[in-house]
């Protein structure tokens, strides 16, 4: 019994050392800085007032977007917005959205890890208030 125990000792301590090594690599993917959120009424006076620029990204496919968009917005879907860039400028106010907002918060990684600094995720569409355009 006493040989098994430095054994299961030391299959512990790999364990936990693997464990703490996993954090360490997962927790900065996790914890990146996703850019800010924005709220309804702040993206309606954005593209109702003008006085700021923007680009408004969804990053839904082609056919989502053509069944409905938030007024202004260009279709940029989440899978091609690395190689599809909506500007060339890494300060652009960018905002981001999609269905639920899971793409567009991996859009908004991939757009932060090559340098753009005013990204914002909107979310998900349905958090949008107004009409869409693009619906018959």
């Amino acid at each position: 019994m006493m040989s098994k125990s430095p054994t299961l000792l030391v299959s512990l301590l790999s364990l936990v050392s693997l464990l703490v090594l996993m954090m360490i690599v997962a927790f900065p993917l996790v914890a990146q800085d996703q850019g800010r959120r924005m709220a309804y009424p702040e993206l309606q006076k954005l593209i109702t007032e003008k006085n700021e620029a923007y680009i408004l990204v969804d990053v839904r496919t082609k056919q989502e977007y053509e069944s409905g968009y938030i007024p202004t917005a260009i279709n940029i879907p989440h899978r091609e917005i690395g190689r599809n860039l909506p500007t060339e400028d890494r300060s652009a106010k960018i905002i981001l959205y999609c269905r639920s907002g899971a793409r567009s918060g991996i859009a908004n990684g991939t757009l932060a890890q090559l340098g753009f600094s005013n990204v914002i995720d909107f979310g998900g569409i349905t958090r949008w208030k107004g009409e869409l355009k693009g619906t018959k």
